[in-house]
């Protein structure tokens, strides 16, 4: 296969084990990732004018998917990029792709952009939207690690206001990231001016205190998560109280447990936090709890 028109080498995949050729649909046919199909000019590439979804597949079955759609759909209409599909054309895409997919258990990444155009702050009123999805193998986290926890650290917020909008403008989450992985860290906690715990950089974040779930209120300034939203639903059915409510950057050292949410990671533990062990550094029992209650969830989802 080999490397192609400049592109990333496609012999093997990411861990150097297997050829790869991920299925890819773009603007209503199938191909690979090994077809560049992105014009220069698309406004995805050169302005970041586009919304993105990561969801997850398991046995080929995937986890939410309609609650992705409609994010992604939210979003969009948010800034003005018509939708290329209903949910029942979603629907169907996404089965066509699974069904080409060689291996049982991934991510699929979709992106919508506003389209091609000559390259200008203004956009013309007629573009058609840029589409794509493609399917990818991925290593969930193992049961260890979901015992053992991550570290992560904190930092400055220097996001767009519009967090809400899962948008493909991601260069603050990125710097983000990769100054908690040269902290050794796994990921980084965003941070408001005035000293506020939003969420991180590609997750959301919730705090354990006194039996109590804590995490920041639905707002512009965060990502509506959709597995956030499974894990409210689950810990108010479990009776486990909530406070949706913005914890200060010094409550961060005086909690009892402290984790993570994401479609890739789950309900992830936080063992320390700059540095500095969360409770007594191990997974604690809400935690405990409402991660065996999200992982149920999503076993279900994938026998369904």
């Amino acid at each position: 296969m080999g490397t192609r028109r400049g592109g990333r080498s496609h012999d093997r995949d990411r861990q150097g084990d297997l050829p790869v050729s991920d299925v890819l649909w773009f603007n209503g046919r199938f191909t690979t990732t090994d077809e560049r199909v992105l014009g220069v000019e698309d406004r995805g590439f050169q302005f970041g004018d586009a919304v993105y979804e990561v969801f997850k597949f398991l046995r080929k079955r995937p986890i939410f998917l309609l609650e992705h759609f409609r994010r992604l759909q939210q979003g969009l209409q948010k800034i003005e990029i018509p939708v290329p599909w209903d949910e029942s054309s979603f629907q169907e895409t996404i089965r066509e792709l699974l069904d080409r997919t060689s291996f049982a258990d991934g991510i699929v990444y979709i992106q919508v952009s506003r389209g091609e155009a000559q390259r200008a702050h203004f956009w013309p009123d007629d573009m058609t939207p840029t589409a794509i999805a493609y399917s990818r193998a991925f290593k969930f986290p193992d049961a260890a690690k979901k015992e053992r926890g991550i570290r992560v650290i904190t930092t400055p917020d220097h996001r767009w206001h519009y967090c809400s909008v899962k948008s493909n403008n991601l260069l603050a989450n990125a710097l983000a990231k990769k100054q908690a992985q040269r902290a050794t860290a796994d990921e980084a906690i965003v941070l408001s001016d005035d000293g506020f715990v939003r969420e991180g950089a590609s997750s959301s974040f919730f705090a354990v205190k006194n039996g109590r779930l804590v995490t920041y209120p639905l707002q512009d300034c965060i990502l509506p998560g959709v597995v956030r939203d499974r894990v409210l639903d689950l810990a108010l059915s479990a009776r486990i109280p909530v406070d949706e409510r913005p914890l200060r950057e010094a409550e961060l050292f005086d909690l009892d447990e402290a984790f993570i949410t994401s479609t890739t990671q789950g309900v992830m533990p936080i063992s320390e936090i700059d540095g500095r062990i969360i409770g007594n550094s191990r997974r604690g029992e809400v935690t405990t709890r409402v991660q065996e209650l999200f992982d149920e969830l999503e076993r279900e989802a994938a026998s369904s």
